[in-house]
């Protein structure tokens, strides 16, 4: 049997052609195929047809008879060839927007802030889409277009400087060695906390121009200098809880008004916290781990619960032999 590979027509696929967005748009080894399989007619028959020499390209290379055309046009133009400027496919939706849409896209977000409102892209987009004068565009386009004209989605925050002092590092370890030890006894561990709410409080972060440097260049650009923050902090909720991996203890939720406009911390007072404590003591298991910090409103009162659940204050109790620890926010107790 003859162990040669058939070269009949029928087990032969048909040529590729290539995809409709590259069509035109070749390499330069792609163009130089071209010039290989041009020369080589020209050399095997000297007199073929420059339409008949196109036509054969085309069909072997699977490329349009336009694209040899220009590709052999500019051979004999130059004496070399170039790849295309534009790798294919069609432009990005942003690159098409007029600098007139773009003004107009600023102007919207600078309105939002006018009216110290948060321009969300939602809020945005809406009212783009709903201005007969501005091309319709979905929400990832407006968000490469806000991008594009230098808006940055930033953080609206006070900064601080984490200082790390010896002795707080120190009690850092005596802490988490007294969590491990009693997790490894498998007791139960309970975290304590208090914390505020303001009535004025809002996102930490809002797109803000990048372009914008004074406060002049807003005004001749009829633009803003972008969102003020809120003037007022308005009522302050305080709020306490504790809770476990398990979750938060059931009615352990303290929850109040203050009226003071201070340190928060000030809002609470040793009677009320005691009258709390005692409260969700008797929801926990027995022999369970409280954690919580130095405020002093606990301290004052931790020596009065000891009928309660001994030794409630045996790591505060310690850090007696350090004054200085009074300034740590991380303490535990059992």
């Amino acid at each position: 049997m003859d162990s040669t590979p058939s070269t009949s027509k029928a087990n032969i696929s048909p040529v590729k052609r290539r995809t409709r967005l590259n069509l035109g748009h070749l390499s330069i080894s792609e163009k130089q195929c071209i010039l290989n399989l041009y020369k080589q007619i020209l050399t095997d028959d000297p007199g073929t047809k420059m339409v008949t020499i196109v036509a054969k390209i085309a069909e072997a290379a699977g490329i349009a008879k336009s694209t040899v055309y220009r590709t052999i046009k500019e051979y004999k133009k130059t004496g070399a060839v170039t790849p295309s400027k534009r790798s294919g496919g069609r432009p990005p939706l942003v690159s098409q927007f007029e600098e007139s849409t773009k003004t107009s896209v600023r102007q919207i977000i600078h309105n939002f802030f006018y009216h110290s409102e948060l321009p969300t892209l939602d809020k945005i987009l809406k009212e783009i889409n709903s201005r007969e004068d501005l091309p319709q565009m979905c929400r990832s386009s407006l968000y490469k277009l806000m991008k594009q004209i230098n808006f940055k989605y930033l953080k609206r925050s006070r900064k601080s400087v984490l200082i790390e002092r010896d002795d707080i590092i120190r009690w850092r370890r005596k802490y988490l060695k007294a969590i491990k030890q009693y997790r490894n006894e498998g007791r139960a561990i309970y975290y304590l906390d208090e914390t505020w709410l303001n009535e004025g409080h809002t996102k930490q972060k809002v797109w803000t121009d990048d372009t914008i440097r004074t406060r002049r260049q807003a005004f001749v650009e009829g633009l803003s200098t972008g969102l003020k923050n809120p003037s007022g902090k308005g009522k302050r909720l305080i709020i306490l809880h504790v809770g476990s991996e398990n979750g938060f203890v059931n009615e352990g939720l303290l929850l109040f008004e203050g009226r003071k406009t201070s340190d928060y911390h000030e809002e609470m007072n040793a009677e009320v916290f005691e009258e709390w404590f005692a409260s969700f003591l008797v929801k926990i298991p027995e022999n369970a781990v409280i954690v919580m910090d130095n405020a002093p409103y606990q301290e004052d009162k931790m020596c009065n619960l000891d009928g309660i659940m001994d030794n409630i204050i045996e790591i505060s109790v310690d850090t007696n032999e350090d004054s200085s620890f009074g300034e740590s926010s991380d303490e535990g107790g059992n």
